[in-house]
């Protein structure tokens, strides 16, 4: 993890001029997330190389604390990082800065979650070029809102148990477009890709699309995903009534 220069003071207009020039010239800080080190050691080296600032990170837990405390003007992001699923990071980002999701292995619907989730993808191995114009054209367009956290995030207020497709669920946290769940699979089964929820007094199942997904242990896994679009106002209801 690297950081070569401090933050100025919170500006003001009682700011002495030269601190505004230096903020001016601070370059972008790029946060880089990939679990093979060669590879997080050689972004950070191209993109330092191209004028950026780098943080790194290996875990999933170390971004997040990263995303929070350095204020990262840009995510870069591996697909596959051991238990976890880079797009967890796109969705939880606690500011919507721009993100970039990579990959080794060409998956369209990997892809298209990427995209939903307002990132952009690059498949590996990845030109430098391509990769450093690309860096340059999403921190030039500024910051984006995902369609996922466009609203905050709930916690619920008390014990939700769902039904996901026949299967028992506990409901974690909620916001207007989306949900975390906690579901039990059997064991060797792998996170639903979709999956509808039955909620208790409910006339209508509520069909959620999961863009991560995490193991808890063998038979547990953690879902995060966005709410249909046809069922929206009726979710915004059942997410005042739990929260």
């Amino acid at each position: 993890m690297r950081s070569k220069l401090p933050y100025p003071p919170e500006m003001s207009p009682g700011v002495r001029p030269e601190w505004r020039d230096v903020a001016q010239s601070m370059p972008h800080r790029i946060l880089i997330v990939d679990d093979d080190e060669p590879t997080r050691v050689g972004l950070a080296m191209l993109l330092e190389d191209a004028g950026y600032e780098t943080i790194t990170a290996s875990t999933v837990p170390a971004a997040i604390k990263l995303l929070t405390d350095a204020h990262p003007d840009l995510l870069l992001v591996d697909i596959r990082l051991d238990e976890y699923n880079g797009l967890h990071l796109v969705a939880v980002r606690p500011e919507p800065i721009p993100a970039i999701v990579l990959t080794g292995f060409a998956d369209p619907a990997i892809e298209a979650d990427a995209r939903r989730l307002g990132a952009e993808f690059l498949l590996k191995p990845i030109s430098p070029s391509v990769l450093t114009a690309l860096v340059r054209r999403v921190l030039s367009e500024g910051r984006v809102a995902s369609a996922i956290r466009r609203w905050p995030r709930k916690a619920v207020m008390k014990e939700v148990r769902v039904d996901v497709d026949d299967a028992a669920a506990r409901m974690l946290d909620v916001s207007y477009g989306g949900v975390c769940v906690e579901m039990r699979r059997s064991a060797g089964a792998g996170p639903p890709g979709a999956f509808r929820m039955f909620l208790p007094h409910a006339d209508m199942p509520v069909p959620v699309e999961v863009v991560w997904s995490r193991r808890r242990d063998a038979t547990t896994w953690l879902c995060g995903g966005m709410i249909a679009d046809a069922v929206a106002a009726s979710w915004r209801m059942v997410v005042d009534t739990i929260t």
